[in-house]
């Protein structure tokens, strides 16, 4: 009996050990009770940092072609709920001149468009997806900034645009990507408007 006990306890003691060592710490007091900022889509997400920053474009540098001559213009569009309504609106775009779909998304509730604002108008191409049975709740501009280094210079940018008249929405200031997204009103306000109350921070717009 003695010689069974001497084999077993070792065992036993490994075995607690081991079990310790898997243990969970506890998170502190406190700590778990912080309301923390909304992710960055930017930096959580790389998925939609694509469809919010810009994908690479692969063009020569003397591209004619709207992919790099358009102007970009992203549509907050409400009601998409699933493929068939983004086959919906590609479908009333496709084929248009002057137009190039970059990205239309259910998930991210965004229509990404590259247009030659001679051929057809921002306002035609609100009107077009409207008519598909969708609202368009705003636009959306996406700003790089120099000298946004901090946490604490993003607070100060973030607070300059949300005081800013027609701003309905900051998707992120960002001080690790350098880069500002904004949801707006085109009635109200304009990325140019927005830009200079960005400027009025120690941060600035870079124009590209």
């Amino acid at each position: 009996m003695k010689t069974l006990l001497c084999l077993f306890l070792p065992l036993l003691a490994t075995t607690l050990t081991l079990a310790e060592g898997k243990k969970t710490p506890a998170t502190p007091a406190g700590d778990g009770a912080t309301i923390k900022k909304k992710s960055c889509p930017l930096c959580k997400l790389p998925g939609r940092a694509a469809l919010f920053a810009g994908a690479a474009r692969p063009c020569p540098t003397d591209c004619t072609k709207l992919c790099c001559k358009g102007t970009e213009v992203v549509f907050v569009v409400k009601g998409v709920t699933d493929a068939a309504g983004v086959r919906k609106i590609t479908g009333a775009l496709a084929g248009l001149e002057g137009v190039q779909i970059e990205n239309v998304g259910h998930e991210s509730g965004r229509a990404v468009l590259r247009h030659a604002p001679d051929k057809i108008t921002r306002t035609q191409l609100r009107e077009i997806i409207i008519g598909c049975g969708y609202q368009v709740t705003g636009e959306q501009a996406a700003f790089s900034l120099e000298g946004l280094t901090t946490e604490k210079l993003a607070v100060a940018v973030e607070s300059a645009i949300r005081a800013a008249p027609g701003v309905t929405g900051i998707e992120t200031v960002c001080h690790k990507s350098g880069r500002a997204i904004v949801v707006f009103d085109p009635v109200r306000t304009t990325p140019r408007k927005i830009a200079a109350a960005i400027n009025a921070t120690p941060c600035k717009v870079v124009i590209p």
